[in-house]
């Protein structure tokens, strides 16, 4: 019988609420060079907790190095659809042709020991009144995205705290709920107003698609109530040279270089 993970024993609640800073990183995709670069970054700032919010593996070159770096530093790590997918047989047939090839070479580079530390990822975590989630806070299974202020409204009634982070589309932003207006936007800076709610897309760490190849990622800082969402630059032809080494797809090749 195929696994598949039990939305809800994968939800977890910690009602305990300390004043921290947390790092937010998502989507790194087997990207080596760019987790690194952006670990490198966060030790130049005071972080207190690394939270993942899934997409460890998938296109890239280095699924067991990133999963080890993420066991190593992260406090807690959330599943994704691409480390799903490398542990169900089923979903791949969701995947694009392009997809589909790296994760049958992924499957077959993981240790036994990092595939099981996948297995054990939850679908969504609520902590400090914020949710952590890859996908969406509603059936974070279905995989859905949340792209257009449209989503954002269905997402946001489905929404139990007033903060909500995370992954998926590969695109940052911000979609801000003010009474029963929304609003997109996106900033390096965000204050956060009690009185408001808001979904928060990180980005992606090893892979963008908003035509900006540098990794991304955020630290909400929850003392001074702010977001700080960062870019930070990583060499990203290392990435495709070990790409090209490793048969994978030239289209999932090019793409770093243009951040799409």
């Amino acid at each position: 019988m195929a696994w598949v993970p039990s939305l809800f024993e994968s939800v977890e609640i910690n009602s305990d609420f300390a004043i921290m800073r947390y790092a937010i990183l998502s989507d790194i995709h087997s990207n080596l060079v760019a987790l690194q670069a952006v670990l490198a970054h966060l030790e130049r700032r005071r972080v207190d907790r690394l939270i993942c919010l899934g997409d460890i593996v998938g296109y890239g070159p280095a699924p067991n190095e990133c999963v080890q770096l993420i066991i190593d530093r992260a406090g807690l790590c959330m599943m994704g659809n691409h480390d799903w997918a490398v542990l169900e047989e089923e979903t791949l047939a969701d995947f694009n042709a392009y997809a589909r090839h790296a994760l049958l070479w992924t499957r077959k580079q993981l240790t036994a020991s990092n595939k099981a530390f996948l297995k054990t990822l939850g679908m969504m975590h609520i902590e400090a009144n914020a949710t952590f989630v890859h996908s969406t806070p509603h059936v974070p299974a279905a995989w859905d995205y949340i792209l257009s202020k449209w989503e954002a409204r269905q997402q946001f009634s489905f929404l139990q705290t007033w903060l909500c982070f995370i992954g998926h589309s590969h695109v940052m932003g911000i979609f801000e709920q003010r009474q029963n207006k929304i609003s997109y936007g996106k900033v390096n800076i965000l204050p956060l107003v009690e009185e408001l709610r808001y979904i928060i897309n990180v980005g992606a760490v090893g892979q963008p698609r908003d035509l900006d190849p540098r990794a991304a990622y955020g630290i909400w800082d929850s003392d001074k109530e702010q977001v700080e969402l960062y870019r930070v630059e990583y060499d990203f032809a290392q990435t495709q040279r070990a790409m090209q080494q490793a048969n994978l797809p030239q289209y999932l090749i090019d793409r770093l270089a243009d951040g799409r």
